[in-house]
Order: structure tokens, then sequence, then C-alpha cells
């Protein structure tokens, strides 16, 4: 019971000097970063670039099947491998490990997709230019 009296005569304001209070900051950021803010934002540009890539990689392969534009052979070597890597049955991570499996699958379309980025964008310049 001594507690409980104890406790409701503590002063309300007795403990004030346990805070750290800075007349120049008007509200507590400190734990907050504007990155986080934008990391929804980011993801959904980051998921339309690859999709604008993919759709890009797709003409690309479109023109160059009409003989009106030449893929450069990095960039047919690497779409080869990624793809044969995708069908093959042997990977490093079995696909039956439930979300482990596909993860190597894809950090290779990542890579891939990083190899041939600067091939891409000429091929967006030539298709402007065109």
């Amino acid at each position: 019971m001594d507690k409980i009296n104890n406790f409701r005569r503590k002063k309300v304001g007795s403990n004030i000097d346990q805070f750290d209070v800075n007349s120049n900051q008007t509200s507590d950021t400190s734990t907050f970063s504007p990155e986080e803010a934008t990391g929804a934002h980011q993801r959904r540009t980051d998921l339309r670039k690859i999709w604008d890539y993919l759709g890009l990689l797709f003409s690309m392969l479109a023109d160059s099947f009409n003989k009106r534009y030449p893929i450069p052979k990095k960039t047919v070597l690497v779409i080869t491998v990624a793809l044969l890597y995708l069908i093959s049955p042997v990977d490093f991570l079995p696909d039956i490990i439930p979300l482990l499996g596909f993860a190597d699958d894809v950090a290779v379309l990542a890579f891939a997709s990083s190899l041939i980025k600067d091939d891409l964008e000429n091929y967006r310049a030539w298709k402007m230019s065109n």
C-alpha cells in the first residue's frame, strides 16, 4: 500500500530532467527518414522500369528478327544463358524449396538484366532516332 501512495504523491514533472530538450528541434524526426517514406514509391518505379526494359527487350528481339537492328552478341549470349538456366531443372537451389528455390532464378534474371541494360538503352536511343 505504501508503494501505491508513494506513486500517487509523485509530482508530475519530477522526471522531466530525463528528457533531452532541444529548442531548435520542433519535432522528433530522429527515428524517421525520408528514404522510408519513399520506399514504396521507389519499389513501384523499379517495377515500372523492369516492365519497360522487358518491353524494350521484346521490341529489340522483334526488330532483330525483322533485320532492322543488329543485337550485340553479348546480349544474345546473356539472354540465352539466362533462359537456359530458368528452363533447366538443375538449379543452385531447387525450386521445391519454398521461396528460396526461386531466389536463385530471380538473382540470375537481375544479373542478366544488369549486363544488358546498356544495350537496351542503346536500342532505345536507336528506336527514338528512327
